[in-house]
């Protein structure tokens, strides 16, 4: 890591280095800049915020009071309640224009091992996750536009443990600039995530295809002779159509059961469903964003 991650990026603490020992991970590598949350964290209570009529009643009545004072009594008392208003002015401008702290909170950055990640919580808490233990992967990547110009893309990654349980790494980047030291690293942790999701489930799910069996990613299931859907299952000289469009919607027409469309973020592992796709019927097209 560069000196502005080791500024930014505190190293892992010992809660971080147990939870790692703990799962085996094996060695650490690096940390990353990206936000993560387990499926179990209680979400933060959102903050109110002053409404603008209430403020300008308070600083109506702030500054009125110093001069109904010195009306009553005098400017000996009126003149220092003057400091008031102004006091709680100067301290609204100063938090509104300093610097932003250089250390990132704990659900800004993750650690990466040899054998998996570590997500560090609040109060010294640490999450580890083993690939091996990954049961699934949900990908959710869009880019967004404002008036018709690129202003980012939103990344985020739902890594399934058990049945129930989870942890999603994501984050916000413009990749049509050069990435700044303190941009999110998500690009980079993304790819990581995709080749351990393709390492993990993609041999075995050939192995079960060239033994005659099938392999379900969710509700659709593919296997050599075909693909099964909700509506029923059509070989694949019955497939019409086959795509991955830019808006992120996967579309499936047959000839028999009719058209299957899901986004991509419900489809489990879906690097490895679309690797597949494109094996077992090489018609299929992608449409990049």
């Amino acid at each position: 890591m560069g000196q502005l991650d080791r500024v930014t990026v505190p190293p892992p603490d010992e809660a971080a280095t147990r939870a790692a020992r703990d799962a085996g991970l094996g060695v650490y590598l690096r940390a990353f800049r990206a936000r993560h949350t387990g499926d179990d964290d209680e979400r933060p209570a959102p903050r109110r915020s002053l409404s603008p009529p209430l403020v300008l009643l308070a600083a109506a009545v702030a500054l009125a009071l110093p001069a109904l004072a010195t009306r009553l009594v005098g400017p000996g008392l009126g003149i220092p309640l003057l400091l008031v208003p102004f006091g709680l002015a100067g301290r609204f401008l100063w938090r509104s224009f300093r610097a932003p702290a250089a250390a990132l909170r704990p659900g800004e950055y993750v650690y990466l091992y040899e054998r998996g990640l570590v997500c560090p919580g609040e109060g010294g808490a640490a999450r580890a996750v083993a690939w091996r233990a990954v049961t699934a992967m949900h990908q959710d990547v869009v880019r967004t536009s404002v008036n018709g110009g690129y202003t980012g893309t939103s990344y985020l990654y739902r890594l399934r443990v058990g049945e129930r349980a989870g942890v999603s790494v994501g984050g916000f980047l413009n990749e049509e600039t050069v990435p700044l030291p303190t941009d999110s690293q998500i690009r980079e942790l993304a790819q990581i995530v995709l080749d351990e999701t393709v390492r993990r489930a993609l041999p075995p799910a050939l192995t079960a295809l060239e033994s005659g069996g099938r392999v379900a990613f969710g509700e659709v299931v593919l296997h050599g002779q075909g693909i099964g859907l909700p509506s029923g299952t059509a070989p694949w000289e019955r497939v019409r159509r086959c795509e991955w469009r830019g808006d992120g919607l996967v579309v499936v027409r047959t000839a028999g059961a009719g058209r299957w469309a899901r986004q991509a973020k419900e489809i489990p592992d879906f690097p490895v469903f679309w690797a597949l796709v494109k094996e077992l019927f090489p018609h299929a097209r992608e449409y990049r964003r």
